[in-house]
């Protein structure tokens, strides 16, 4: 169980590829199985025990809110203007007041992650930050990393080719407070891009989940997520 530890969901992103597909919808309450992703993934993070959960938004921020308002445990951290992934958790910093904190992508989940045992391994393993790894697929478009034998994350490379890569990332995150306090405030940063590669020098580790990473980012894996969930 998560112990009550905050969780932040990154639940803000413009969704480009799935514009045309769900005009006036924000990505995250895109149905599958006839009900918003989002709630299937809020309804995931609660069975882990989370005490609180922060909805991160922007883009649809309002429809979000009106889904979940009112929901116990649920709370929101609003982007007046686009601020990146990272950027969104230094606006919400402030509600997350544990140690570790969850971070979660709104437009992915990972079925069956057995998230007690991950966040045992985080914790046996004194890193400052942990993240969930799954094998490779025929996506191109998220994070591959290189894992050492002791699991220690030493490279890490969003949307690119990584040489040596054996996993991609799984977008679940748990990081200490001193990693979130290294976000610039005010301005937009990329979780991806900028923040991990300074966090991999202060110590990152891989949690290897074997199942499958089911994504919403494209029409096509839309479609897709209706038989994996």
């Amino acid at each position: 169980m998560a112990d009550g530890l905050a969780a932040a969901v990154l639940c803000g992103g413009l969704g480009t590829r799935l514009r045309e597909a769900l005009p006036g919808v924000p990505k995250a309450l895109a149905l599958v199985g006839g009900r918003p992703f989002l709630e299937r993934l809020v309804e995931q993070v609660e069975g882990w025990g989370a005490g609180r959960i922060v909805l991160c938004t922007g883009v649809g921020g309002a429809a979000i809110r009106e889904r979940f308002a009112g929901r116990a445990g649920i709370a929101f951290s609003d982007e007046r203007e686009p601020l990146g992934t990272a950027g969104a958790l230094a606006l919400a910093r402030p509600q997350l007041q544990t140690d570790p904190v969850v971070v979660l992508n709104g437009d992915s989940m990972v079925p069956g992650l057995d998230f007690a045992a991950f966040l045992a391994a985080h914790r046996g393993s004194g890193a400052a930050g942990s993240l969930a790894v799954v094998p490779p697929d025929e996506r191109r478009d998220t994070g591959t990393l290189a894992l050492a034998p002791d699991g220690r994350v030493t490279a890490f490379a969003e949307k690119s080719a990584l040489p040596g890569a054996s996993y991609v990332s799984a977008g679940i995150y748990l990081l200490a407070q001193a990693l979130l306090a290294m976000i610039p405030a005010g301005r937009p940063v990329s979780l991806e891009r900028e923040m991990m590669p300074l966090w991999i020098g202060r110590g990152m580790h891989g949690y290897v989940h074997a199942g499958r990473l089911v994504d919403i980012g494209t029409p096509e894996r839309w479609r897709e997520a209706e038989a994996a969930l």
